[in-house]
C-alpha cells in the first residue's frame, strides 16, 4: 500500500528520506514536534537509526510499515525520527539513557520521552509481537500509553533517577595515578583477550581500533611482545575474514560471530579510515608486507566507492542489498564452477567455499550461502598450493570475482557527507600517504580537506555538519571542530604549508570558545545554548575515537608544535578529568590513553629541506615509516617557516637537515640517513627487521 509522504520528505538524510512513506506521522527533531506533544500533552517517541543499519530496516519492514503499529503511534505519541549520524548529540545523550535503564545499547535506539525532552522508557530493537524478554510495540505502545495518562508523577520521578544517573556517569572523583591507569587499562583489555579468534570481547566483534591503537602503544613502550602478538592475531583474523570484503578492499562494520566469518554487511567510511590507520601502524612496526597491502586496499575502497563527486566522501554503503541482508557479497558453489571451471577447486580451498555453505544457518543466511573466508593470506595459500607466481594468480582470481559481481545490483550508498568522518578519512589518507610514500593518497586528502573548507565552514568560523545535494547544514558539534583541527595538523605536518597550521589553531580557538568546559576540563559536545535536558561530554571511543581523546591528542600536538602554554594547560586539565573517572571507564577511553603513553616519549622533528635531493626524500620518508608515536614532524624549506616554533632550527644551506627535540632534550642536527638510523636505533621502541622473524604470518 503506497502512503502519502510524511514530514521527512522534505529532509536531507537518505535515513530520514528512506520513511518518508510510512504510515508512521513521523516528524523530524525540532520545535514542531515538541511544540504539539506539549499542546496535545502527548509524550513523544523518538527513533534513532542509520541508513546502513541493519536491525534499523528489519524494524521499519516489521513495525513503522505496519497499519497496526502506526496507528497506535498516531494516536497515542508524536513521533520522532533521527539520523545519529546527522545529530550525534542526540544520539549520545539517549544511548547514555538507553545504557543506564537497560545495561547495553546500540541501534536502532527507542527512547520515550516527556514533551521537555525528558527520558522514561528506552529500548533497542523492538518487534512488532511480544518475545519472552522483549515486549513487542503492539503490547508497549497501548502500556506506555496508559502510563502516561494514569501514573504522570512515577514517569516524573523516573525521568529525574535517569537524568540524575546519567549526570552521575560523568562526575569527577579523586585522580588517579596515570601510570597505574595505563597497567589497568591493559591488564583489563589481555584479560579478555580470545586466545583461540583474537579480538578482546565474545562475539558480536568489532574493529575496536582504538583498543589496538593503544596496546601497540603498550607492547612497544613496555617491550611486551605478547601483546604484539595479540595485535598481530586479532589484526590477521579480520584481515582474512568475512568482515573484510576481499574484492574491494573494505571492511564491514563488525562480525557476528566470534571467529570474524559472518558480517553484518554495512560499510562506514570511519572504519575503513581507522583500519587504515592500525594497518599503517602495525606495518610501521613490524615491516610485514601484508599490512601494507590492507591499509591501501581500505583506503582504495574509500576513494574508489565512498569519493562524492565535489571532493568529500560519503558515509557508508547499506547493510542490506536489493533480495536481501549481503546477497550482494555471497556466493554459492555452483557460481564458483561456472566461473572458473577447472580451477573452482583451488578458489573454493581459496576462500572456504562449500557446497553446503559456509555460512548457511547463521543469522538468516540460506543453504549454500558462502562468504568469501581464507582465514590467511591468500598468497600464502597459493604459494603453497604450488601456483607459480602467486600475485599475478591471486590477482586474476580477485578480478574475474569482481567482474561477476559487478552485475549485481550494488547496496545503497548513503551519499550524506559529514564534518567529522570525512576528516578522519583525511587524516588516516594523509597518514598512510606519508608512511608508505603514495603521495595521491596526500592529494585526495587536500582535495577533501578544501571541499570542507569551502562547504562545510563558514566565513564567521562556525563548522557545518552535514553537506548533501549541495546544500550544508546542521551546526557542528565539539568533534567537527576537532576533528577538523587534528586533520589539520596531520596536512601541515606533510605539506609544511603554514596554512594548515592555521586554520587548526583557529578551529581550536572556536571550539574552545563555545565547547570547553573551563572549570573542569574537557569539551562539551554541544554549545551552552542547547535545547537538550543534559550538556554531556564525549569521553569514551564509540565507533570512532572519543572527542575529548582526540582533543587531547590535539591539544598536545598544539603545545609541542608552536609552544603556546595555553594549549599546555588545557591539555593537562583535559588528562585531569579523564584521570578523575571511574577507573571502571578507563578500558573505554584508548585514544586518551594513546596520548597518555606517548606523554613521555612526545618528540619534535623539523625537517630542513631546500635542496630536493634523494638524501633529505631519504631521510623524510625513513622518519615517516619508524613508528614513533607521540612524535610530530615538520617539514620547512625557509627559515622564516620556523619563526613560531619554539625551537632554535637553522634552515640554511642546500644540505639536507634533520632537528629532532625529543625525551627532553635536543639534539645536533642530523644530516645524512646513517645519522637517521643511528639515531632511531638508539631509541627504545621496537624495529621491524628486529622482530620480523617473530611476527610471521598467520597460522605459519
Amino acid at each position: 500500500m503506497t502512503h502519502s509522504p510524511n514530514r521527512l520528505a522534505k529532509e536531507h538524510s537518505p535515513y530520514l528520506l528512506h520513511h518518508a512513506y510510512n504510515p508512521v506521522d513521523w516528524y523530524p527533531w525540532g520545535d514542531e514536534a515538541f511544540t504539539r506533544a506539549e499542546e496535545h500533552d502527548m509524550p513523544v517517541f523518538v527513533s534513532i537509526g542509520y541508513a546502513a543499519c541493519h536491525w534499523c530496516h528489519v524494524m521499519e519492514t516489521e513495525c513503522f510499515e505496519d497499519e497496526e503499529i502506526a496507528s497506535l503511534l498516531n494516536a497515542h505519541f508524536v513521533s520522532i525520527k533521527v539520523d545519529r549520524e546527522e545529530r550525534p548529540e542526540i544520539d549520545q545523550l539517549y544511548m547514555a539513557v538507553c545504557q543506564v535503564m537497560t545495561g547495553s545499547g546500540g541501534w536502532p535506539l527507542h527512547i520515550f520521552l516527556t514533551p521537555d525532552k525528558r527520558p522514561f522508557y528506552a529500548a533497542t530493537f523492538i518487534p512488532k509481537i511480544s518475545r519472552p524478554g522483549m515486549p513487542g510495540m503492539r503490547d508497549l505502545l497501548p502500556y506506555l500509553a496508559s502510563v502516561w495518562r494514569d501514573e504522570r508523577k512515577k514517569i516524573s520521578d523516573v525521568s529525574d533517577l535517569i537524568l540524575s544517573a546519567v549526570l552521575e556517569q560523568t562526575r569527577q572523583d579523586t585522580h588517579h595515578d596515570p601510570d597505574d591507569l595505563l597497567h589497568t587499562a591493559a591488564r583489563n583489555l589481555t584479560g579478555s583477550y580470545d586466545g583461540m579468534y583474537g579480538g578482546f570481547s565474545p562475539a558480536p566483534k568489532f574493529p575496536s581500533v582504538p583498543v589496538l591503537l593503544f596496546l601497540l602503544r603498550y607492547a612497544v613502550i613496555y617491550q611486551d611482545l605478547s601483546i604484539l602478538d595479540m595485535i598481530t592475531t586479532t589484526l590477521d583474523r579480520m584481515a582474512y575474514g568475512g568482515m573484510r570484503d576481499h574484492l574491494d578492499g573494505g571492511f564491514h562494520r563488525y562480525a557476528t560471530d566470534s571467529a570474524w566469518k559472518l558480517p553484518h554487511f554495512e560499510k562506514m567510511l570511519y572504519d575503513q579510515a581507522m583500519m587504515a590507520i592500525i594497518y599503517t601502524e602495525i606495518w610501521q612496526v613490524t615491516k610485514q608486507d601484508r599490512y601494507r597491502r590492507i591499509a591501501l586496499a581500505a583506503l582504495e575502497y574509500m576513494i574508489t566507492v565512498l569519493s562524492d563527486a565535489p571532493g568529500g566522501f560519503s558515509s557508508s554503503e547499506d547493510a542490506d542489498s536489493p533480495g536481501g541482508e549481503g546477497v550482494y557479497y555471497l556466493w554459492s558453489y555452483d557460481e564458483i564452477e561456472q566461473l572458473f571451471g577447472e580451477d573452482a577447486k583451488l578458489v573454493c580451498t581459496l576462500f572456504g567455499i562449500t557446497r553446503e555453505g559456509n555460512v548457511s544457518g547463521m543469522h538468516g543466511m540460506k543453504p549454500g550461502d558462502n562468504v568469501l573466508f581464507p582465514e590467511q593470506d591468500p598468497l600464502d595459500i597459493l604459494t603453497r598450493a604450488g601456483v607459480r607466481d602467486p600475485e599475478t594468480a591471486y590477482a586474476s582470481i580477485i578480478h574475474t570475482l569482481n567482474n561477476a559481481r559487478k552485475k549485481r545490483q550494488r547496496p545503497p550508498c548513503d551519499d550524506k557527507v559529514l564534518t567529522d568522518w570525512n576528516a578522519l578519512a583525511i587524516h588516516a589518507l594523509t597518514f598512510a600517504g606519508m608512511v608508505f610514500q603514495e603521495r595521491s593518497l596526500c592529494t585526495r586528502a587536500v582535495s577533501a580537506a578544501e571541499f570542507l573548507f569551502s562547504k562545510m565552514v563558514r566565513p564567521d568560523g562556525i563548522v557545518l555538519h552535514r553537506w548533501r545535494n549541495g546544500q550544508a547544514g546542521i551546526d557542528g558539534t565539539a568533534g567537527d571542530y576537532i576533528y577538523l583541527a587534528w586533520a589539520c595538523l596531520t596536512l601541515y605536518q606533510t605539506t609544511g604549508n603554514p596554512m594548515w597550521l592555521d586554520r587548526a589553531i583557529l578551529l581550536e580557538k572556536t571550539v574552545s570558545d563555545q565547547f570547553y568546559d573551563s572549570v573542569h576540563g574537557g569539551y562539551f559536545l554541544v554549545p551552552s545554548a542547547t535545547d537538550l535536558p543534559v550538556r554531556m561530554k564525549e569521553m569514551t571511543d564509540g565507533p570512532t575515537f572519543s572527542t575529548n581523546g582526540v582533543g587531547y591528542l590535539l591539544l598536545c600536538a598544539l603545545y609541542s608544535i608552536t609552544g603556546d602554554g595555553s594549549y599546555r594547560q588545557k591539555a593537562r586539565q583535559t588528562e585531569g578529568y579523564h584521570r578523575s573517572l571511574d577507573p571502571r571507564m578507563i578500558t573505554g577511553c584508548c585514544t586518551f590513553l594513546c596520548g597518555l603513553i606517548e606523554k613521555n616519549v612526545r618528540g619534535t622533528a623539523v625537517f630542513c629541506d631546500k635542496s630536493g635531493s634523494t638524501e633529505g626524500d631519504e631521510i623524510w620518508s625513513l622518519l615517516w615509516s619508524t613508528y614513533l608515536p607521540g612524535m610530530i614532524r615538520i617539514p620547512i624549506s625557509k627559515r622564516s617557516d620556523s619563526d613560531f616554533l619554539p625551537m632554535s632550527v637553522q634552515c640554511q644551506g642546500d644540505t639536507p637537515a634533520l632537528h629532532i627535540c625529543s625525551h627532553r632534550q635536543c639534539h645536533p642536527p642530523i644530516t645524512t640517513v646513517d645519522e637517521v638510523r643511528h639515531y632511531l636505533s638508539g631509541l627504545d621502541i621496537f624495529q621491524g627487521d628486529e622482530i620480523s622473524d617473530t611476527i610471521q604470518a598467520p597460522d605459519q
